[in-house]
């Protein structure tokens, strides 16, 4: 039986045991598709990521990353937390501070920005887009949320990866307080695709400037503390309802207060279309090894 080298870590915080943990398995090259999943379901994290030798001479290793009941081609807390693993076991040496992810996205760049404690690492998420699906009605996602959603900006699914539905309201207190009917939500995520729902505030006159919850039972997530893919998506959904200038070009994202989180997304726009890349801190809380 052999023995791999694990690590979990903590991400989008420089705090131990807040933020979202990843399981990480480095040197996973022999591990079987199936077999990955399994361990994935058995972490019971939101994601687990296996690090393996790179297919491409520009990358400086492969990700794949599992949720309990699937595979994802990108999520970013999983990619910054496993970037921080490779850094932290000496997989990889960064040149100028920066290096390049292989996962089903494709080649992603990323960059370190400080050292120790200080330290956050930023991925140029994949570009995302708006979904031309159906989705449901106003009245169906606030029965399930249990809050009145805003008549403002429409839901719209976006994909970088996973597909979220975003879905606004005008009053983070709305959010914080919401404690939705899982059940429905999953039975919404099957009816119209998608991996769940983003729900997001823009608090007005006050620093974080996004607040977000993303529900994800029908995945095996009821709520992810701390999501970068939604995060990093979130840009292109607000640029294409023409209101990408509600935000500064750069911003900080706050998810996970309400389930004892307290997480922090740092995130840059880079274009109009609401190009994005995302980071944050990331601190190790379990090393050791896994028997597969």
């Amino acid at each position: 039986m052999p023995t791999y080298r694990f690590k979990q870590v903590d991400v989008f915080s420089g705090k131990p045991f807040f933020g979202n943990p990843v399981a990480v398995v480095i040197g996973a090259d022999d591990i079987e598709p199936a077999e990955m999943q399994r361990i994935a379901a058995w972490t019971n994290l939101s994601e687990t990521t296996f690090v393996l030798r790179p297919t491409t001479p520009e990358a400086d290793y492969r990700l794949r990353i599992f949720y309990p009941r699937g595979e994802l081609r990108f999520a970013g807390h999983p990619t910054v937390g496993s970037a921080h693993a490779v850094l932290e076991a000496g997989v990889v040496s960064p040149r100028g501070g920066r290096f390049v992810q292989e996962c089903g996205a494709g080649n992603l760049p990323l960059h370190v920005d400080g050292e120790g404690g200080e330290r956050r690492i930023f991925v140029r998420a994949p570009e995302a887009k708006i979904v031309d699906a159906a989705v449901p009605t106003r009245e169906e996602i606030s029965a399930a949320l249990g809050q009145d959603m805003s008549r403002e900006m429409a839901p719209l699914p976006v994909d970088n990866g996973p597909v979220w539905l975003f879905t606004y309201f005008d009053d983070a207190a709305a959010i914080q307080r919401m404690k939705p009917d899982m059940g429905a939500l999953a039975k919404l995520t099957r009816d119209y695709p998608s991996i769940g729902f983003a729900v997001f505030a823009l608090p007005k006159g006050e620093a974080p400037a996004v607040h977000i919850r993303c529900f994800a039972p029908a995945g095996g997530v009821s709520e992810d503390p701390v999501t970068g893919s939604a995060n990093a998506a979130l840009p292109a959904y607000l640029a294409a309802l023409g209101q990408l200038s509600r935000l500064e070009r750069e911003y900080v994202s706050t998810q996970g207060t309400e389930i004892g989180r307290d997480g922090r997304v740092e995130v840059r726009v880079l274009d109009d279309s609401g190009r994005a890349e995302i980071g944050g801190q990331a601190v190790t809380v379990i090393e050791g090894g896994i028997r597969v």
